[in-house]
């Protein structure tokens, strides 16, 4: 393994210095404990030996004791339970995890600690008798005693424990200062490369898995082994010459780990540049072991694991993973490498050990991957956790490419995007308490992390990015990186200045856009053509782009620096050039690439009055929209429906799409057939639906407009909303929102009277927004407070008939749900809405009692008019809104109405997110307050309610997830206004609706 090393080391000579213009500090540590296994305790005695290699005099030194992040009042078990995950929270003193000094000492003086963080004792510090000057040593003793909390114990067997982080360690010292930062995971704490010497005295049937190799003792690998017939290798002699003295003693010392206590045994582990120590320990565990580059490879794992850990199949795919890795970076330097079953509910890695929660090519790959980019490459994560999950993700994805597997760059390119697009990403080289939340810190060092080698590798090319990688690897190399050491490697290797690149990226979040500017071909003398193109960047930006000419017979390709914000590029083509394209492999990370086309002479848009954008036309499903990331998706589909004035109404909607958030215009024409009815209307309408251009892009700020010409109504309504979402990680999303909308009724034959009078209304509303999860309850609410004016129709005989007057409306809704354990849901909604005038009021800005008001049912066209399909006689639809109260006629309003409704749901079944996916019984209590249709003079506010069984059946077709209600209201209490009629003028009974919405 050494020798692999050192042939490394000659083919990446001008990078060789890097490194060793960097310091870094040196320990030794050399430990004995003992594991108290009733009592879960490990408890021992320490020695450090530090030594100051900085250019620093220290007058102190820090120690990390990470089990103390499990104790009640922790900062990082605080930061934990806030973001909703409470984990560690419940646990109590009793079972909670902690870490305990008993004594500290130096030169013969004892040491008193210091708790830099109180009440957090995640670290702790002790000033030195002496100051340590640069190049002096001291060695610091100490006796603790450490407990694993009792979620880091398998349920299955309580003889299991992982005692990773029980060792204190001192914390690396760096040109920042002391490493110490509470806020972080444990294990997650910086640490600098040292030797470990470890004992310890343990049950004699416990199978161990460590850090290291064992010098001597029994780790009881031989009798856990899957096959008897597999060789076991020890590695004890991985390091002819140990550093610690003590170490190469016991390699000759036959009795190091003799005299144990009876049922006791004693394993001494050593190891060398390795930040930490890793200890996990099971008696049930079964042992394999495989080899790569004369490396053992084991996997330790339960025996229910059998199947898909064993008979070579975690082995293998780890000796697949240090392949591919040596072929990237270099070959794996440590004496052996474990994989293991995680207990846990994440992946850990510690050096030469790697626990894995499945056993998959794809978690294997990664964290194998995590080993060298996070443990032989250290990073400090407060500063630069980018640096140690950026590359792990990337050079998984990396892998899988190799392997013909695509999608995966594609993915995490629009993901990152859309955090982008909403304002919601932060530079990734900032420290960990820079970012707005955890959730925020992580997603920006893994995936905007890993994005940023994506875009590397692509700026310099493939060969260049495999040589960048492997001189990092060297640079680094059991050393403490940083970004600088990265940037110094990459215009090293490349020969090219990439600190532009590298601010960009790493400090700002700024978008990138790329347009074609004009576009002009000339046929040259000898026959050939050259196309002139003007490429424009738009934003502050750059990022080199290809430019494409497609030709009748051939393609050209040529490369603009990207810098300018306009650059005109010249290419020839053997023919006749057809289009132009920018970046059409989508490498740049440009956000709009609608404008990235032009096409030369006719083009289909035209006829459309379209721009030149490069489209995808498909039939619409209705169930799913698609959506591209490199152009506009227009999706067509027939429309028919039915209702009592124009009978049989046919037509053809389109609508667009991109990202899925842009450009979401929809126009639908449809011409009445009056096939079916007495009236035979034949009536042409449209509907124009415009939102969120891509010109009016302005993070989280969405916009509509609604133009309609409908059945007998025209109308037109402007909107703007703006999330106020604050973070990743934030449980709330909030909004406001602004609406101005105009409906006016022109032809009565297509009214319910039960819901319209023959009348307009113009409307300014206010509104807000709040989604709140995360927590014990899933929580919304919704309102809306605004002012319009009403009039009615001005050829009315009657003068009070065409009254105008002003009114005020304000709606206010709330829900609330929550699991009461196993299959058990409780949810409840609030409602109280009121409009207020001088005069009688439109019926269809009364507030409706039953579900939804008029102007919700108008975007419906089976709820929309009189004698619908939804809304016919007989035929007993719910759709939810206003009071709620399901079991009346959805006519029911007033001028004021309050509601309250509950659902007890049980779930009796679950079948995923297929055709059935969910189905569940709900009992179900709706009552109300309100004036109106339940009050004879129309002034009072009366009570009204319902109660009864329901049956609900979760469906997804597509991307599109309804549900299908059945409620039997069993009790009415205003039997004479209940929507079914079927008991009559009896409060109880059998009615039924059903719906395929949620009642909320």
């Amino acid at each position: 393994m050494r020798l692999l090393v050192a042939a490394l080391a000659t083919l990446l000579v001008p990078v060789a210095g890097l490194a060793q213009q960097r310091w870094q500090q040196e320990v030794s540590y050399r430990v004995r404990a003992s594991l108290d296994e009733p009592n879960r305790i490990l408890e021992g005695n320490q020695s450090v030996l530090y030594r100051n290699r900085s250019p620093d005099t220290l007058r102190s030194i820090a120690l990390h004791l990470d089990l103390n992040a499990f104790r009640p009042g922790s900062q990082w078990l605080a930061a934990d339970s806030a973001a909703g995950l409470h984990r560690y929270d419940t646990l109590g003193d009793s079972a909670s995890g902690f870490h305990r000094v008993r004594g500290a000492e130096a030169g013969g003086e004892v040491l008193a600690p210091q708790w830099p963080f109180a009440p957090d004792s995640t670290v702790v510090a002790y000033e030195l008798p002496e100051a340590l000057a640069p190049g002096d040593s001291v060695r610091v003793t100490l006796s603790w005693v450490a407990r694993p909390p009792a979620r880091s114990v398998t349920a299955h067997d309580p003889r299991s424990f992982d005692l990773s982080h029980a060792l204190p360690r001192v914390a690396a010292y760096d040109r920042h200062g002391w490493s110490v930062r509470p806020l972080l995971p444990p294990g997650r704490t910086a640490g600098d490369f040292g030797t470990f010497l470890v004992e310890l005295d343990v049950p004699d049937d416990q199978v161990l898995a460590a850090t290291g190799v064992p010098l001597c003792g029994d780790p009881g690998w031989t009798d856990a082994r899957r096959n008897p017939s597999t060789s076991v290798t020890h590695a004890t002699d991985a390091y002819p010459a140990p550093r610690d003295p003590k170490a190469a003693r016991l390699r000759t010392w036959s009795d190091g780990c003799a005299g144990p206590a009876p049922g006791r045994k004693t394993v001494i582990w050593y190891a060398e540049d390795v930040t930490h120590f890793g200890l996990l320990m099971d008696p049930r565990y079964r042992y394999e072991e495989g080899d790569i580059f004369e490396l053992p490879v084991r996997a330790l794992y339960m025996p229910e694991d059998d199947r898909t850990w064993g008979a070579g199949l975690v082995t293998g795919r780890v000796e697949t993973a240090l392949a591919w890795l040596a072929e990237l970076l270099g070959p794996y330097p440590w004496p052996q490498l474990t994989s293991t079953h995680s207990t846990l509910e994440s992946a850990t890695d510690h050096p030469m050990l790697v626990q894995s929660v499945e056993p998959s090519v794809v978690t294997i790959i990664h964290d194998v991957g995590r080993s060298y980019f996070g443990g032989l490459l250290a990073n400090d994560p407060w500063r630069d956790a980018w640096l140690g999950e950026g590359p792990t993700h990337f050079q998984r994805t990396w892998f899988f490419e190799a392997q013909g597997v695509r999608g995966e760059y594609e993915a995490l390119e629009k993901r990152v995007l859309e955090w982008e697009l909403d304002g919601l990403a932060e530079p990734v080289s900032q420290p960990a308490d820079r970012f707005r939340d955890p959730d925020t810190y992580r997603a920006m060092s893994r995936e905007r992390g890993e994005l940023f080698f994506h875009q590397m590798r692509e700026l310099v090319g493939e060969g260049a990015m495999r040589r960048l990688l492997r001189a990092y690897y060297q640079a680094g190399l059991g050393r403490r990186v940083d970004e600088s050491l990265l940037l110094e490697v990459a215009e090293t290797s490349t020969g090219r200045s990439l600190s532009g690149f590298f601010d960009q990226w790493l400090g700002s979040t700024t978008l990138y856009d790329y347009a074609v500017g004009g576009a002009e071909r000339v046929m040259l003398p000898d026959g050939r053509w050259r196309t002139s193109v003007q490429v424009e960047r738009r934003t502050a930006a750059d990022y080199p782009v290809e430019v494409w000419v497609l030709a009748e017979g051939d393609t050209a390709i040529s490369r603009t620096s990207g810098s300018g914000e306009r650059e005109l590029v010249d290419i020839e083509t053997e023919t006749r050039p057809r289009s132009v394209l920018i970046d059409p492999r989508g490498r740049s990370h440009d956000w709009n690439t609608l404008n990235n086309r032009k096409t030369f002479g006719f083009r289909k848009s035209l006829l459309l009055l379209r721009p030149d954008r490069p489209q995808d036309h498909y039939l619409d499903t209705y169930f799913t929209r698609r959506t591209r990331r490199d152009r506009l998706t227009v999706g067509w589909a027939p429309l028919a429906w039915y209702n009592d004035a124009g009978g049989w109404t046919l037509g053809l909607r389109n609508r667009d799409d991109y990202l899925g958030r842009y450009e979401l215009h929809s126009v639908a024409l449809t011409q009445s057939t009056g096939l079916g009815t007495t009236d035979g209307r034949t009536d042409f309408d449209v509907r124009l639906t415009l939102r969120n251009p891509v010109a009016l892009r302005s993070p989280q700020l969405a916009q509509r407009l609604d133009l309609a010409w409908s059945e007998g109504r025209v109308a037109a309504a402007v909107r703007v909303e703006r999330g106020l979402r604050r973070s990743l990680g934030d449980p709330h999303d909030r909004s406001v929102g602004l609406s101005l909308a105009w409906l006016s009724t022109r032809v009565p034959a297509y009214l319910d009277p039960g819901f319209y009078d023959d009348a307009g209304t113009v409307e300014l509303t206010g509104t807000f927004g709040l989604r709140s999860r995360g927590g014990s309850w899933d929580l919304t609410l919704d309102g809306g407070l605004g002012g319009g004016w009403m009039y009615r129709d001005s050829t009315a005989a009657d003068p009070d008939l065409r009254r105008e007057q002003p009114y005020a409306r304000v709606i206010v809704s709330a829900t609330a749900r929550r699991s009461l354990g196993g299959p058990m849901t409780l949810a409840a909604r609030v409602y109280g809405g009121a409009t207020i005038a001088p005069d009688d009021l439109v019926r269809q800005r009364l507030i409706y009692l039953a579900g939804a008001d008029p102007y919700e049912r108008y975007a419906n066209p089976f709820l929309r008019s009189r004698g619908s399909i939804l809304a016919r006689d007989g035929v007993l639809y719910h759709q939810p809104g206003g009071a709620g109260v399901r079991g009346l006629d959805p006519r029911t309003a007033g001028r004021q109405a309050y509601g309250l409704s509950l659902e007890f749901e049980n779930r009796l079944w679950w079948g995923g997110a297929g055709l059935f996916g969910r189905g569940a019984l709900a009992l179900f209590l709706d009552v109300a307050l309100a004036d109106g249709d339940l009050d004879d003079s129309g002034g009072r506010v009366r009570g009204v309610g319902d109660a009864g069984l329901g049956f609900r059946i979760d469906h997804r077709i597509g991307q599109t997830p309804f549900q299908t209600r059945f409620d039997f209201p069993f009790w009415v209490s205003r039997p004479a206004l209940a929507q079914d009629d079927g008991p009559g003028d009896q409060e109880f009974g059998v009615r039924w609706s059903f719906s395929f919405v949620p009642a909320f």
